[in-house]
């Protein structure tokens, strides 16, 4: 495996030798072409397709450092770039979710699913993910009963997992989700997801109901009757869930960073005056800070959230810190004003 380096800032004595954005720029650039953060990553094969910033203290320099895509190719020197790009399809998503939980152990696939998702939506999405794996998987054993070649995706995972070792997964991780469910682990979206089809199918086994009984069939009607009191039943076990909120994996230390933030953002903004030299070097470090935010928050984000979650999970973190600062802001301003004034008598006119 290899990384490559570049310097994408530093500390206040070098920092103008650095566009304050070029970190930003070139993440983002990296995440359109499909690489994601890890703050883990290292010089293994597992951490292909990502990347990680680091902030060397000793140095006073701003590291970005990628983790490309590879190429896995066997036998000695020869073949070249021809059998490299034969080989390109089959670690095509080498890194994504998708391809890590289903080639990992089981044991290290419990792991992943507890610290790289948080929510239902999220575990649902993974299922589906192994669910297509798993198809994919008895195809290719499907094409071998039949002496069909393997293409060298199929082979790739053929050789790396089973079928019996997705399904597996899949039993757990269905089994999980069904347990969040049941014990309320929900948003406040899923609530209303889940509520929506419990009556849908309510609605559906209704009208079958009735249809049955208009055709006179007394055993399919039986098994409608159950299934609708099912469904009731977990109609009802959904309502009386109270939404949870799942919390940013850094959300204590964002908060803190946000509340440093937001009172050198107001003196920035500051009309009317000069600021003094000593403002204007506090201001100085909002750079930084927000570049520490954008960090921790990327880091904080789980498998298969899609944007709109992501950006909510962030906007509530960043009002509390609001509503936190605007607190002991009054506080502070309260106590400046009950101790201004002398104690005694006021006469009222």
């Amino acid at each position: 495996m290899v990384r490559f380096t570049f310097v994408v800032g530093g500390g206040s004595k070098v920092r103008q030798k650095y566009d304050p954005n070029l970190q930003k720029y070139m993440s983002k650039s990296l995440q359109d072409i499909g690489f994601n953060l890890d703050n883990t990553a290292c010089c293994a094969v597992e951490c292909a397709e990502t990347y990680k910033t680091q902030h060397d203290t000793d140095k006073n320099l701003k590291f970005l450092h990628v983790f490309p895509r590879v190429i896995i190719t066997s036998g000695g020197a020869g073949g070249g770039g021809g059998a490299a790009e034969e080989a390109a399809p089959a670690l095509s998503d080498l890194g994504s979710p998708g391809y890590l939980a289903t080639v990992c152990e089981f044991a290290t696939f419990q792991k992943m699913v507890q610290s790289k998702t948080q929510s239902w939506t999220q575990r649902k999405a993974l299922m589906a993910e192994l669910q297509e794996r798993k198809a994919a998987f008895d195809a290719a054993e499907q094409k071998m009963m039949r002496m069909e070649p393997l293409t060298d995706e199929e082979q790739e995972l053929y050789d790396l997992t089973s079928g019996d070792a997705i399904q597996e997964k899949l039993t757990w991780l269905s089994a999980h989700c069904k347990a969040m469910v049941e014990n309320g682990e929900i948003t406040m979206g899923e609530k209303q997801q889940l509520r929506e089809q419990v009556g849908d199918k309510l609605t559906a086994a209704r009208e079958e109901l009735a249809a049955a009984e208009a055709e006179n069939k007394p055993k399919k009607a039986e098994k409608l009757t159950q299934a609708i009191t099912n469904l009731s039943a977990r109609h009802a076990m959904i309502m009386e869930h109270t939404p949870i909120r799942h919390p940013l994996k850094h959300e204590q230390a964002i908060v803190k960073l946000r509340r440093e933030l937001i009172p050198l953002q107001q003196l920035e903004a500051t009309k009317g005056r000069l600021l003094t030299m000593a403002e204007t070097k506090k201001v100085g470090a909002i750079p930084d800070l927000i570049d520490e935010i954008e960090q921790l928050e990327n880091d904080s984000r789980a498998w298969f959230e899609d944007d709109t979650e992501f950006n909510a999970r962030c906007d509530t973190v960043a009002n509390a810190a609001v509503k936190l600062v605007q607190k002991s802001q009054k506080a502070a301003a309260k106590k400046k004003g009950g101790s201004g004034g002398g104690g005694g008598w006021k006469t009222a006119r």
